[in-house]
């Protein structure tokens, strides 16, 4: 591949990443970036240069449905999931009461049953 065809696939890769980040949808951003990766890591081997130049247009062309569906998304924002809640919330600590087995609510089932002795 030519110098000047492998920076302008390093320019799209990362203009298709920082795009794809943007997104406001945590399953939509995750699943882009991981497309993205597989799809670029899956032709890095290509050295044709009409199929380059064709996979380069393809590219080009995901990389604007990203930018309009970015744009739509940020239209009708939703909550956040609870794994992209900041991380600078503490997490509790064990000997809080709310995290202790004590205050479990579970059913204790007497040593002596067992799964098998119904048969």
């Amino acid at each position: 591949m030519a110098a000047s065809s492998r920076a302008q696939v390093l320019r799209l890769y990362r203009a298709l990443l920082r795009e794809s980040q943007r997104f406001s949808c945590y399953g939509y951003r995750t699943y882009a970036i991981r497309r993205i990766k597989d799809a670029f890591r899956e032709n890095k081997n290509i050295t044709d240069s009409e199929k380059i130049e064709e996979l380069l247009n393809k590219a080009k062309a995901n990389l604007q449905v990203i930018q309009r569906q970015v744009t739509i998304g940020q239209m009708y924002a939703t909550e956040k999931l609870v794994i992209e809640c900041p991380e600078d919330t503490q997490p509790r600590k064990a000997s809080d009461p709310e995290t202790t087995l004590a205050h479990l609510q579970h059913p204790t089932v007497p040593r002596t049953e067992t799964a098998h002795a119904h048969v």
